[in-house]
């Protein structure tokens, strides 16, 4: 069997941003950062066994734990069997607070690879899903791609009780992305080497505690125009146990504290990501009634501000940059 190399890197005191050359050492190479949050064994061994199977060389996987559990952390280390002739290392963020987004942001610090990915520890792979990723970047030149998501509900007992595909679309459409993420954090593969500079040094927000990847999301199509494959390549596990990362998709009827805490979150959330959106548009006035569906509209621009809608030929160029915003792939 292929050596497994595994190393330890423990990322607390990690600062951003990381230096170029450690960014971008291994041109070709690609980096999966896998996210685990302790207790869920059998859920991140399943997602390390569906990289494990991967096709695509040379690979890398940076396992970020946080938590304070040394148990677990050890029975993670021990996982690079899972995952042969792949770089498997584990960093440690050692709190029991939930900062999802800077676990996000310390995997991508220490990767080495030019394409970076992302799993949660209830996602799973296919065996081609990296290399098709990879393939369409190099034949467009696109900055990020992404493929289709199957949504598979389990029971306790892990077993898949039902199978849909909700996150579907005809087309990319940033319009669309504006008001929903319809597309999970495992389904897409970004080459840094062009990402805008506004979206390399804390690509994650770390005041968020949910919808960091739809905020980064947002930012990466507002710069980007992704390259969309129509094939089915990654899966998203929820089970009717209380197990799941996004813990809105299988919360009890009856509210607990835990229940009212977790909407306090959605909700403080929500607000950071509508500041994301009002960032976005203050550079572009005209853009907002383009995303008045997201947006609630401002006040009128000041007298200084030019009025479009009394100059025809300005507006025509205006929506000519939108539509090239919108343009489908």
């Amino acid at each position: 069997m292929p050596q497994c190399h595994q190393a330890v890197v423990d990322v607390g005191e990690l600062k951003m941003p990381v230096p170029q050359e450690n960014r971008l050492a291994g041109q070709e190479m690609a980096t999966l950062v896998v996210r685990s949050v302790g207790g869920r064994h059998r859920e991140i061994a399943r997602a390390l066994e569906s990289v494990g199977r991967s096709s695509y060389r040379p690979l890398e996987v940076v396992l970020v734990y946080q938590g304070t559990d040394e148990g677990y952390l050890e029975y993670l280390r021990g996982l690079g069997t899972l995952v042969p002739s792949i770089e498997y290392r584990v960093a440690h963020n050692p709190t029991n607070e939930d900062q999802r987004a800077r676990n996000l942001n310390l995997g991508i610090a220490v990767a080495k690879g030019r394409y970076v990915g992302f799993l949660d520890d209830d996602d799973a792979l296919e065996p081609d899903h990296l290399e098709r990723l990879v393939t369409v970047l190099q034949n467009t030149g696109r900055t990020w791609a992404y493929a289709q998501t199957v949504l598979k509900k389990e029971n306790e007992q892990f077993e898949v009780i039902q199978e849909t595909t909700p996150f579907v679309r005809k087309s990319f459409s940033l319009k669309a992305l504006w008001t929903e993420n319809f597309i999970p954090i495992h389904s897409f593969l970004i080459d840094r080497t062009r990402l805008h500079d506004e979206l390399r040094e804390e690509p994650f927000n770390e005041a968020l505690t949910r919808s960091e990847d739809w905020d980064f999301l947002i930012r990466l199509g507002f710069y980007h125009e992704p390259a969309v494959i129509e094939a089915f390549t990654c899966s998203y596990y929820v089970s009717t146990a209380p197990r799941n990362s996004n813990l809105s998709l299988t919360r009890p009827k009856t509210q607990t504290e835990q229940d009212l805490q977790n909407k306090r979150m959605w909700d403080r959330s929500k607000e950071i990501v509508e500041g994301t959106k009002e960032g976005l548009l203050s550079r572009f006035y005209w853009a907002r009634d383009y995303f008045v569906t997201a947006v609630a509209p401002l006040a009128a621009p000041s007298a200084e501000a030019p009025r479009a809608t009394k100059n025809r030929l300005y507006r025509r160029v205006v929506l000519g940059i939108i539509r090239r915003l919108e343009r489908t792939v």
